[in-house]
């Protein structure tokens, strides 16, 4: 079954509004981009989306320190990612870009701090 799938490109300011169609969970056809990259952000954004988790942890004492994940990873793994971070307390001192959270749901991808706390 064929479906269609529309992408705003988030890679420049332009913001093209490309077209997918995907098969049997393949790209049959990608239109309506302008560039190479914009051609390769289509193609990943259809098949595997990845987002950036940004969200913050606490800290002892009651604070909290805000992280990110180094890279981006899979959409659909964000609530999951979320739920398994909840109960995660981190201990100061802690600088921009320390790890505090490694292999964020089995994804490889680490957790880094992006303030520093002391």
């Amino acid at each position: 079954m064929e479906t269609y799938k529309k992408v705003t490109c988030i890679i420049c300011p332009k913001g093209c509004r490309i077209d997918a169609k995907v098969k049997d969970g393949k790209i049959v056809s990608i239109e309506n981009y302008d560039c190479k990259r914009g051609l390769e952000y289509a193609k990943n954004e259809v098949l595997d989306p990845r987002r950036i988790l940004t969200t913050t942890l606490k800290l002892s004492g009651g604070r909290v320190l805000p992280v990110r994940t180094k890279d981006p990873i899979p959409k659909k793994l964000l609530r999951k990612a979320m739920f398994e971070l909840k109960d995660v307390i981190i201990t100061a001192p802690v600088k921009v870009g320390d790890i505090v959270a490694k292999n964020v749901v089995g994804t490889g991808i680490d957790l880094i701090a992006t303030s520093n706390a002391k």
